[in-house]
Order: C-alpha cells, then sequence, then structure tokens
C-alpha cells in the first residue's frame, strides 16, 4: 500500500555497462589482424590485390592523396620513392613487392659454412699461439724477479702485456730506459719475435702535469715512453714495420688517481699483440676500415712522432 512506512524500500536497477562487448570485440579484431599479417608474410605476394589493400587501408584511414602512379608497372625507366628491388616512382628501382633472388643456393651455402668453419680454426690456432706467448712471458718474467711488475691478459683484441713503468722502465718525468728495466724488455721482446701479428705500444701516464723544456705535457712525455720501447724491441730483432707506438697521456686510467699507488699502476706501458684473425674480420666486414698492417689513427690534440733514426738501434740505457 503506498505510503506505508512499514513496507520494503523501493530496489533500483543495478548499473549496466551496455558497451562493455567493445573490448572483447577490439580483442578479436586485433587477433585477426595479426593473423592476416602472419599469413600475409608467409603468402606470396599477389602484386595487383596488394595495390588494391594499400588503395583501401589509405582511403579507409583517411591517409593523403595516393593513386596508382606510386605502383608503376615494369618499366625500366619508372622510379621509385624508395630505393629497393622492383619497380616504382623514384630516383631508384623498388616500390613493388616481388620475388626475392637473393636465396642462397646450396653450393653458395657451404661456401658460407666452409669459410665461417674456417674462420673459427684460424682463431682457435691464434688463440693457442697467443696462450702459449701469454705463458713464455710470465714463466721467464717470474724467474727473472719480475712477476710483479708486469701483468699479462688475453682479451678479444689481442694478447695485453701490461709493463709498469715507475721507477721500473722509467724514472719519474724520464724516457730514458733505465738498465735494470732492460732485462724485463728483452722478456717480452724475445717472446714476440717471429710473431706476424700487429704490436700496439701505448704509453700512459697519471695526471700529474708535467712542463719541462723536453717534455711540455704528459701526453708527450707518454709517446716518448712508447718510441723508446719499441726502439729497443727493434734493437733486439723486432720487426719495425709490426710496431705502432701511440702516447695517450693520463687517459683509460686503470686505478685511481687519487692515491700514490694508484698513480703508480697508471704510469704503464702496454703492448698489445693484435689478433690479425679478428682484425681482418672486421675489416671485412666494414666496420674497421684501418688495414692490419697500418698504424693507429692519432687521437686528437696528439704530437706527431719523431721516426727514431734508423742507425740509432742500440739501446741507450741509462743516458740523461
Amino acid at each position: 500500500m503506498s505510503g506505508d512506512s512499514g513496507g520494503l524500500p523501493e530496489e533500483h536497477e543495478e548499473h549496466v555497462n551496455h558497451e562493455a562487448w567493445v573490448i572483447p570485440y577490439a580483442d578479436l579484431l586485433t587477433l585477426l589482424m595479426a593473423m592476416f599479417i602472419a599469413l600475409f608474410a608467409i603468402s606470396t605476394v599477389n602484386v595487383s590485390k596488394f595495390k588494391q589493400l594499400a588503395l583501401g587501408f589509405n582511403q579507409a584511414l583517411g591517409g593523403g592523396q595516393l593513386d596508382n602512379t606510386v605502383f608503376a608497372g615494369p618499366n625500366p625507366k619508372d622510379k621509385s620513392p624508395i630505393p629497393g628491388n622492383g619497380y616504382g616512382n623514384g630516383p631508384g628501382s623498388g616500390g613493388s613487392l616481388v620475388a626475392s633472388n637473393n636465396i642462397l643456393t646450396a653450393s653458395q651455402l657451404q661456401q658460407l659454412l666452409n669459410a665461417t668453419s674456417q674462420l673459427q680454426n684460424a682463431k682457435a690456432k691464434e688463440a693457442n699461439t697467443l696462450k702459449s706467448v701469454q705463458q713464455r712471458i710470465e714463466a721467464k718474467a717470474r724467474a727473472g724477479g719480475f712477476g710483479r711488475d708486469i701483468h699479462t691478459e688475453l682479451q678479444a683484441r689481442g694478447l695485453v702485456v701490461t709493463v709498469v713503468t715507475d721507477k721500473v722502465l722509467f724514472d719519474s718525468g724520464s724516457a730514458d730506459l733505465r738498465v735494470a728495466g732492460a732485462p724485463l724488455l728483452t722478456v717480452v721482446g724475445e717472446a714476440l719475435k717471429g710473431l706476424p701479428n700487429p704490436i700496439l705500444i701505448d704509453g700512459y701516464t697519471d695526471p700529474v702535469p708535467i712542463a719541462t723544456d723536453r717534455y711540455p705535457t704528459n701526453l708527450e712525455l707518454s709517446s716518448a715512453r712508447a718510441d723508446r720501447v719499441m726502439r729497443y724491441f727493434m734493437s733486439i730483432g723486432v720487426d719495425e714495420l709490426q710496431m705502432f707506438p701511440e702516447g695517450l697521456g693520463s687517459r683509460d686510467p686503470i686505478a685511481s688517481n687519487t692515491t700514490p699507488g694508484g698513480r703508480a699502476r697508471n704510469r704503464r706501458v702496454e703492448i698489445i699483440v693484435q689478433s690479425a684473425v679478428v682484425k681482418q674480420t672486421l675489416d671485412n666486414a666494414g666496420l674497421d676500415q684501418t688495414p692490419v698492417t697500418a698504424p693507429k689513427p692519432v687521437p686528437s690534440g696528439a704530437h706527431p712522432k719523431v721516426t727514431p733514426p734508423s742507425a740509432d738501434l742500440t739501446p741507450h740505457l741509462g743516458a740523461n
């Protein structure tokens, strides 16, 4: 009875989202689109139907003006809007989809596999050679009492031999080889003789400024030290044409320069026996245009090095 306060409260209709069907419908369309794209990707393209599909999509999605001139016929004079294989309307050949002819034959695939196998064999052989050189250097350095002054490491770029220069090869602020340091360089140089690999000799210093008449900057001091190591190697028979010295100053520190011990570690010479196989692979791939036997580029700001006189091949030990 209306107006009866003891009656049940009026029930209101629960709110219902009448547009909830849109979400699963959109998911269905997305899945269908993915399926059609997958089918299209693995199918043989019918060029005429693809043209109609492209025009239809463009019209449905409100794209700009597009007509059949984008897909020109197989006339060699036709141009394409983008470079590629096929025909079209632009400076290069392209525009239409055609069957790819870049499929390796069985013979070409076998040649590729053979080349890959040969490369792996060459890398393994070179790695064994560098490993043997590393072991020989470490053993002779320990026998000569230089175990703490030298560190060797096999890296992807080759064998890296790091020699501490501080009070081992050179005195502070000097590029004159110390008498006590010559035997250590002899150990390294004798192990390098006969190797066909390029040998990089990188000189480093700490960042403490130096300003002398002979070496106005650390960069010039490090360059002179790298040159001095190269000249000593030449004197014991290492091929001059294989070696490429470079001064890098205080760049690439291997320890903190905030402590005396860290700065002492950063004063060093790194002798890198480059992997000829890796270097040649990079050259062939166009990733490194520098030939295997070419010197490293001089860094910006570096001063040109003075080529040592050919007559001065003997060690000038302890000179001031």
